[in-house]
């Protein structure tokens, strides 16, 4: 059993849960990786970090890793009202970061393990059981066995079954939109471009990511109320009419080609208040999931990952230490789940409400895009008090 105990255990080899390991590994601690797939598959998932996610990678030391394995700086966007150079703008001075998830994936596993974590592929976990020193028990080469740390990190994701084990609470604001994404090939847009545009009249928006290697992923959110389903390869030509309907991308599509599953899923936020407790900690969606629609996950992930190193860096005692984490994480989550829900307000909801709203507001963000909160790009520290929605909204 001497063998099966170490100081920290990641479920899930992820980008939240490797580079947690990497980042605690390089400090001297035994951290072992429980990953269920031997081999990492191309789904529909987060593939762009915008600034202030690049800026926790940096920190990590996985921004270069990723972006000159399998990546491409994209330090331009547009939202519609021209492009913008994220590198000028922001307070980081960083660029958005597109990549393949499945490719990032391993990259940043690798470095956990050149780290001198150690990472069993195939494992399946059966149970988390939290206590003084928690335990994880896991299915590995047909063979049970039981593990136990100092702390166990949940980063299996959005539906995450340590959650449940442990027993922490979700809390749900679901939302009347699927997202959905497809990778191709042949999209005639520069490299270093992203869009983010919204169709408010329709409630629909149109991302376009790079995911390095002449790739780019198109996403979708639509309404649900019409029974449009966009997943699956007999869906692929209604789910480019929908894209298409963006007018800026429509004609980037005619020498495209699919190149990885259509698959949806329904926008929302899902999040635990207080990821931490009895030596479990939640990382990346596990803790929180913003809505997939503004793109923020991947970045909230990481800098999960670096408030939680740097907790347990200030305080031997890693029980307060994880407390001092889900204190943090509830802070800038919710900011999150904030400014998402003021954009989503504005360019996504319907009714007659909506639209007197964006009568009101859209001409003066046409003239002043600065009224628009920027915390997609700049990040959750950024103000976001009343003021901020008022002069969002065109209420002063």
């Amino acid at each position: 059993m001497s063998s099966l105990d170490y100081d920290i255990i990641t479920v899930g080899g992820g980008l939240g849960g490797s580079a947690f390991a990497k980042a605690m590994a390089e400090q001297g601690k035994r951290v072992l990786i429980l990953e269920r797939e031997t081999e990492f598959k191309d789904r529909v998932r987060g593939e762009f970090m915008t600034p202030w996610g690049v800026a926790e990678a940096s920190v990590l030391g996985i921004y270069e890793l990723i972006r000159d394995s399998c990546g491409v700086d994209a330090p331009i966007t547009n939202l519609g009202f021209g492009p913008r150079d994220l590198s000028k703008t922001t307070p980081q001075q960083l660029p958005a970061l597109g990549f393949s998830h499945p490719e990032m994936q391993e990259v940043v596993l690798n470095a956990a393990k050149s780290a001198g974590a150690e990472a069993r592929r195939g494992a399946t976990v059966l149970d988390v059981e939290p206590g003084p020193k928690p335990k994880v028990t896991f299915q590995d080469s047909g063979a049970t066995k039981t593990a136990s740390a100092t702390l166990v990190v949940a980063a299996d994701g959005r539906n995450s079954a340590a959650r449940k084990w442990v027993g922490f609470d979700v809390q749900e604001k679901p939302q009347p939109l699927y997202f959905a994404g497809l990778l191709m090939q042949g999209v005639s847009i520069p490299q270093d471009h992203s869009f983010l545009l919204f169709l408010p009249p329709l409630g629909q928006a149109t991302a376009m990511t790079p995911a390095g290697r002449g790739r780019f992923r198109t996403y979708v959110a639509y309404p649900d109320h019409e029974g449009l389903r966009l997943q699956g390869t007999e869906n692929i030509k209604s789910f480019i009419a929908e894209a298409t309907k963006a007018e800026l991308v429509a004609d980037c599509f005619s020498d495209a080609e699919p190149i990885g599953p259509l698959a949806s899923f329904r926008c929302g936020d899902f999040w635990v208040e207080h990821p931490f407790r009895d030596g479990v900690a939640l990382l990346g969606d596990a803790a929180s999931t913003s809505d997939p629609a503004f793109g923020q996950g991947l970045s909230t992930t990481l800098r999960d990952v670096r408030v939680l190193r740097d907790c347990l860096q200030a305080d031997e005692d890693w029980n307060a230490a994880g407390h001092a984490y889900a204190t943090a994480h509830d802070r800038y989550s919710a900011n999150v789940r904030t400014a998402t829900q003021l954009l989503r307000s504005m360019f996504l909801e319907q009714g007659a409400e909506a639209d007197e709203r964006r009568a009101r507001a859209l001409p003066l963000l046409a003239e002043d895009g600065t009224r628009a909160p920027d915390h997609l790009f700049s990040g959750p520290e950024q103000p976001l008090d009343d003021s901020v929605r008022r002069r969002f909204f065109g209420e002063e």
